[in-house]
């Protein structure tokens, strides 16, 4: 009689209703899943399958108020914790900081989140409170872990409810981190880190399972999301292991091109002008015979008078999308000796890379091909192409040796495409100048050199002396300002 009722229960309008509790989100119609046979959902899982929200067939006997505290639920995570793949990075960031055992880090953001989440639902009216409190007290009847146990006594105190008491000192220190509540985001990282520490000893128990909820991760899109201001925080190692919390794959590729989404080059190409006729308006002598409209002229009176019967068009002018303009196409030129130190935050290989991956990107948007060649003691060579990720696959190469510049390789990579912009960064501890020397010299008579050379505390003012006549060279006594160099030299060459 039970699962009858619960068949003819009407979910989509509990969905609905959901929706409009919380201003109507835009977000995919749930599906209804047939639960396997013998196989219990615990109700600390997250129910989302195939970038969709799923309700499982034995949910539905619950009853209406319990579904209905479901979607409530999964929408809050969607609008306010974490919302965003970059909030629930950051979140990530944190537990893995709290914790010795990182592979619980994901764990810990979905506990976290889902207090969040509660909390901020609870404040908001008594029939939130009434659907919170039912959803943990369903919870609380099932087999529990010691963690789960104790998170529902710290809800017990933290929420002044009925929910089934815990003597762990933890619950006084659960306390004490939310004691400024739940809805500045500011403090969100901190709490979560803290949290974390206190709840790294308990093994892991119902709640806290299934992915990290966000927006990105519900539409499919999580894989493409730049997670710019993470990024930047972080080595690569540590960058990876916050990917792999959000269930996502992280490499070098993608912190380079996740910080490059932080800097911005702006298109200076001026919009066109054109005109059009709009109105009429008497002519006169004084106008331009051409300007002269004599079939509506005629069509108004039998005869041509100046100034009385005769008419012209009035033009009004608008600015127009700039039009298609030939760009020279790219090569980077890019150090990756042992001098340059390395794919660390804030290194020489660091700033040169960022700053080459935006380069490219902008190029290629506009429309350019990229060549892109790495060298220390030998060269790594992309030859030109479209494909902007073999380039920059080029371009995360470490090499690690001295320093040989690769003059017969720019050669012919600027022989291929005449007129190019050659970007060069190199620190200018180049070994092999003068032996390379011509095969530069006749490059620079194909492609318009810019070379940035930085690391001024350890330059060779002969190799210096000798680059200067290749091109417009930069001399950087601060690391910092490569990036923004660079920008510039783009818009100039695109803009």
């Amino acid at each position: 009689m039970a699962t009858r009722a619960a068949a003819s229960l009407d979910w989509t309008s509990i969905w609905d209703k959901s929706r409009e509790n919380w201003h109507w989100p835009q977000l995919p119609m749930p599906r209804l899943s047939a639960s396997r046979l013998g196989v219990k959902m615990n109700s600390g899982e997250f129910p989302f399958d195939n970038y969709s929200i799923t309700l499982k067939e034995d949910v539905l006997s619950h009853g209406p108020l319990y579904i209905e505290n479901i979607f409530d639920h999964l929408i809050v995570h969607y609008i306010f914790c974490p919302r965003s793949l970059e909030n629930a990075g950051l979140l990530a960031l944190a537990a893995v900081k709290g914790l010795k055992e990182p592979l619980r880090a994901r764990s810990i953001v979905n506990i976290f989140t889902d207090i969040v989440v509660d909390s901020f639902r609870l404040e908001r009216s008594t029939e939130d409170e009434r659907k919170v409190l039912l959803g943990w007290k369903r919870l609380a009847e099932q087999d529990l872990s010691t963690l789960d146990r104790l998170i529902l006594g710290f809800l017990r105190e933290y929420w002044s409810t009925a929910l089934p008491k815990c003597d762990l000192p933890e619950v006084d220190l659960l306390l004490q981190v939310f004691s400024l509540g739940v809805r500045d985001k500011g403090i969100w990282a901190r709490q979560c880190q803290q949290m974390a520490r206190i709840l790294e000893p308990f093994a892991p128990g119902i709640l806290g399972k299934g992915p990290v909820r966000s927006l990105e991760v519900l539409n499919g899109s999580a894989d493409a999301v730049p997670l710019a201001s993470l990024a930047s925080q972080l080595e690569p190692a540590q960058y990876e292991r916050a990917l792999y919390v959000l269930g996502l794959g992280g490499d070098l590729l993608r912190w380079y091109r996740d910080q490059s989404y932080c800097i911005e080059i702006k298109s200076s190409r001026k919009a066109r002008v054109d005109a059009y006729p709009s109105g009429l308006e008497k002519w006169r002598h004084t106008d331009p015979l051409s300007e002269l409209d004599v079939a509506y002229s005629l069509s108004m009176a039998p005869r041509l008078i100046p100034g009385v019967t005769t008419y012209k068009r009035s033009q009004e002018h608008s600015r127009m999308a700039p039009g298609p303009e030939e760009v020279p196409d790219l090569l980077v030129v890019l150090d990756s000796s042992r001098s340059m130190d390395g794919h660390i935050v804030g290194s020489k290989t660091h700033r040169a890379t960022l700053a080459a991956f935006k380069a490219c990107e902008f190029a290629h948007q506009m429309g350019a091909e990229i060549a892109a060649i790495n060298f220390s003691d030998r060269a790594i060579v992309q030859p030109w192409t479209r494909d902007i990720s073999s380039v920059e696959k080029v371009l995360v190469e470490y090499i690690c040796s001295r320093t040989h510049i690769p003059g017969r390789e720019v050669l012919e990579q600027a022989k291929a495409r005449n007129g190019c912009l050659v970007i060069c960064i190199t620190d200018t501890h180049i070994q092999n100048l003068y032996t390379e020397w011509e095969y530069l010299k006749e490059a620079s008579q194909y492609g318009r050199f810019v070379l940035f050379c930085i690391d001024q505390a350890g330059k060779d003012k002969y190799v210096e002396e000798a680059l200067s006549s290749l091109g417009t060279v930069y001399y950087l006594n601060r690391l910092e300002d490569l990036i923004g160099l660079v920008v510039e030299t783009a818009e100039r060459a695109y803009g």
